[in-house]
């Protein structure tokens, strides 16, 4: 966990602990755990996690997570998974068992004998044959098992309808396997077990039975389609903790945000440098009359493949042409940019023939957001900008930046 996670080392006689770009929180040992919060103001996780599509990695450690009004389709892997592992609980300790009242009537009475029932309707009209009884009857059929198998028949259900993905087929195998130890369980048509007290939270659970509470919370944010809020720190909802790493998420927001903000401009696209046809080899052939012109040479060769050009965003006009490229740097920056950044983004810009090439980073909560021009480093114009993570309205903030990146790509070709 340290080495994957979290960096260790010793600074002036002291240990010190460094999370490796990750916000969440982190086991360390049984009974430590550290809660590593992201390093710039940020109210909009659970925003930018939807709609990327961000799947964060689930660690075993148990925290409290606050529900959202929806639930998004990365969620519902994690919270079958969490829900599976609190029946394993369930089913390991025991099923929550109650006693129903039961009455018949017949020859072989046991239980109790309702003698003033039996004589108003048996004794009366001459049947001394039969007579009414009651008992009491423990069992499995009550609300929250029934909450417990409608959570579980519905994602079941779901997860027999989608594509055979990786890790789909032990999740539906697991979920058969919970079928099986609730199967003394009514499966309810619609899940009317929602409105029973316990089941609500209303009233108590037995507390031999304290551990029936997160999976039942789980069960019903499943059937009421709700999700999980990742921006707050504290919540009623146990599951386990999930790490989002934060430069590749803030990355992937950004440029999902600037594709989706430029998906009506008729001539200007906005692609994904790390992949076709963003992506381009890192050195161009030489024309035949340059080849000839230079003396003697060898081609160097190295094993793998010849390195690439990928920046993180790459605009493209309908002409072929590339107004800007843009390196998405999740690094605290008040002034100019670090050189090695600069270095690599101008090395695109040369590249890709740009001439504009720009670092985009978060704002810190002492800087202004905004656009910035660096300067000129030989043809290309060196651009900065800075995205508040933290606006009231992120959807408004980015595509505020579309508007301001259009506005410079156009004045580049004016």
């Amino acid at each position: 966990m340290l080495n994957k996670y979290v960096q260790a080392d010793f600074v002036d006689k002291g240990f010190r602990l460094s999370a490796k770009g990750v916000s969440g929180l982190i086991p360390l040992t049984d009974r430590i755990a550290i809660q590593v919060r992201p390093r710039f103001p940020l109210r909009n996780l659970t925003h930018m996690v939807t709609v990327c599509g961000y799947v964060p990695t689930m660690l075993p450690a148990l925290r409290d997570y606050q529900l959202a009004d929806q639930a998004s389709d990365w969620l519902l892997d994690v919270m079958a998974d969490a829900l599976l592992a609190a029946l394993d609980t369930v089913s390991l300790n025991g099923l929550h068992r109650t006693y129903h009242h039961r009455t018949d009537a017949g020859s072989y009475p046991h239980g109790r004998v309702n003698t003033t029932s039996s004589m108003l309707r048996y004794a009366s009209r001459g049947i001394n044959h039969k007579a009414e009884f009651s008992w009491f009857e423990r069992t499995a059929d009550n609300a929250p098992n029934r909450c417990l198998k409608s959570a579980v028949a519905l994602l079941h259900a779901r997860y027999s309808r989608i594509p055979r993905q990786k890790g789909v087929r032990q999740r539906i195998a697991r979920l058969a396997e919970s079928m099986r130890v609730l199967q003394e369980v009514k499966l309810e048509v619609r899940p009317f077990s929602l409105h029973d007290p316990q089941v609500r939270g209303d009233a108590p659970l037995p507390e031999t039975r304290a551990y029936y509470r997160p999976a039942l919370e789980l069960a019903v944010a499943v059937l009421t389609g709700r999700g999980i809020n990742l921006d707050d720190h504290t919540g009623n909802l146990s599951m386990p903790s999930l790490l989002v790493k934060t430069e590749d998420l803030f990355e992937e927001f950004i440029r999902v945000s600037l594709q989706k903000a430029m998906s009506n401009h008729t001539i200007l696209s906005v692609l994904d440098g790390n992949q076709k046809p963003g992506k381009v080899k890192l050195y161009e052939d030489l024309l035949d009359t340059e080849r000839e012109d230079l003396p003697a040479h060898e081609k160097p060769t190295a094993p793998g493949k010849a390195p690439e050009a990928n920046p993180d965003i790459v605009f493209r006009l309908s002409d072929g042409t590339h107004p800007l490229v843009a390196d998405v740097k999740y690094s605290n920056v008040k002034g100019y940019a670090e050189r090695s950044e600069v270095e690599q983004v101008v090395l695109y810009g040369h590249r890709y023939r740009s001439p504009v090439a720009m670092t985009i980073h978060p704002c810190r909560a002492d800087s202004k957001k905004g656009l910035y021009i660096a300067g000129r480093i030989g043809s290309t114009i060196v651009a900065q900008y800075r995205v508040d993570l933290g606006a009231d309205d992120l959807e408004a903030e980015l595509e505020e930046m579309a508007k301001q990146l259009s506005d410079l790509i156009t004045s580049q070709k004016s």
